[in-house]
């Protein structure tokens, strides 16, 4: 298999997930926006910030730009609106990134810095990490809505395949 063929599918569907999961915070109050949870990073908005932030720190893992090595704090992004207007400059940098993706580019050896220790992968694992993660965090914004009364949309891979095919 392709390993670009895999990163790029494995991004369409992270969007796909994120567009849903923003969609459905819309109907959410700032407070339950804000709510504590004792679960992952603490609220739904924490949650999408770090989510917002992991996408930014790997792209300039990838691409080499240490100015984008750094997480989005809560006074960048206060509310929902902020959050949504700063993502798209994000995913630019990953569409162009993605747009030139090869096999070769892909098997380059790549390193993140976290808390003082130098972490080495391929740009192929650094590329999956992101849809990855944010699944594992999509888990745990699922049990914040249901525990809030609401309900997450199902952004299961395989709900976005059948779409695709539709």
């Amino acid at each position: 298999m392709n390993p670009t063929t895999t990163i790029l599918d494995a991004h369409a569907w992270l969007r796909w997930m994120t567009g849903r999961s923003l969609a459905a915070c819309r109907s959410l109050t700032h407070e339950e926006l804000h709510r504590d949870f004792p679960i992952g990073l603490g609220s739904v908005h924490a949650t999408l910030l770090h989510l917002y932030g992991a996408e930014r720190i790997w792209i300039g893992v990838v691409t080499g730009s240490a100015a984008a090595l750094t997480m989005p704090t809560a006074a960048e992004c206060p509310t929902l609106d902020a959050l949504e207007a700063a993502w798209p400059a994000t995913r630019r940098e990953w569409d162009a990134f993605l747009d030139a993706l090869t096999p070769e580019e892909c098997a380059r050896v790549v390193e993140r810095v976290r808390d003082g220790r130098a972490y080495r992968q391929t740009v192929a694992d650094a590329c999956m990490q992101v849809p990855t993660h944010a699944l594992y965090h999509n888990a745990q914004l699922s049990f914040m809505f249901r525990s809030m009364g609401h309900a997450l949309p199902d952004s299961s891979w395989i709900l976005w395949a059948r779409e695709r095919l539709s």
